[in-house]
């Protein structure tokens, strides 16, 4: 899974890479249509390194699995990573018509995907629609794992987190997202954070999803495996009810 460095550097091979994200430790860049490469920091920026290294055991330690990005090599760029479509830009897309079928299925494998994380005794600590990717088939896979905690972690911020992952792709929107409108991004986050702590979450009694996403903000599951065992009763239950309905409009 991991290959031999490569002898050039990035700056010797620039002109097949286009720049497509920068996050907080880390730049990322096209390689081709199929793999990014996630740019090694500079040495002397310790928290940075300490993020990359992070991530790097978190790949090595989760190996291949259906909804982990597939990790290619690690060169002396960077981590070669498979690529994919942000889910956040996709659910945004005003443009779309995502049915609710769709919706589950992601809702059931990001699930998946969590659970077999935590299996791995990693804790993702940065769970969200920004960090799940939808690769060729339109499958999820995770991605970004520089602020994991690896070993000895409680899992209960990654389901709290979840609950608002459930909730984005839904509504197709972050909850409190109307907010951005009127507050800079500093009080945003501690308005947000407030609204939790008072537990004046936004409505979710008219979604499908909604009673799974409120036991996950209030702190009721233990794992994620009873999240998955009740995401997937509630997509069988939606199953029934649809099979009632064919069954009831049948000529």
């Amino acid at each position: 899974m991991v290959g031999s460095p490569v002898e050039s550097n990035l700056s010797a091979r620039k002109p097949r890479y286009s720049l497509i994200a920068v996050g907080t430790t880390s730049a990322v860049f096209a390689i081709d249509s199929y793999s990014v490469l996630k740019r090694r920091p500079a040495p002397a920026d310790n928290f940075a390194c300490q993020a990359y290294n992070i991530e790097i055991r978190a790949y090595e330690r989760l190996g291949d699995h259906p909804h982990i990005a597939k990790i290619r090599e690690v060169t002396e760029d960077g981590i070669v990573i498979e690529r994919g479509e942000c889910l956040r830009q996709k659910i945004q897309d005003k443009e779309l018509q995502i049915t609710m079928q769709t919706k589950l299925c992601w809702a059931q494998e990001t699930a998946a995907g969590l659970h077999y994380i935590h299996t791995k005794n990693i804790i993702h600590a940065d769970v969200g629609c920004h960090n799940l990717l939808l690769d060729q088939s339109g499958h999820i896979k995770f991605i970004d794992f520089g602020g994991s905690g690896i070993d000895n972690e409680v899992a209960t911020t990654d389901i709290f987190a979840f609950g608002s992952t459930l909730f984005e792709i839904e509504t197709g929107e972050k909850p409190y997202q109307e907010l951005e409108k009127t507050l800079a991004p500093g009080k945003l986050i501690k308005r947000v954070e407030h609204l939790f702590t008072m537990g004046e979450y936004p409505r979710v009694d008219m979604l499908v999803l909604g009673g799974i996403i409120l036991h996950c903000w209030n702190g009721d599951y233990c794992s994620m495996d009873e999240v998955s065992r009740d995401i997937n009763t509630c997509c069988q239950d939606m199953h029934d009810t649809e099979l009632t309905i064919e069954d009831y409009s049948s000529p």
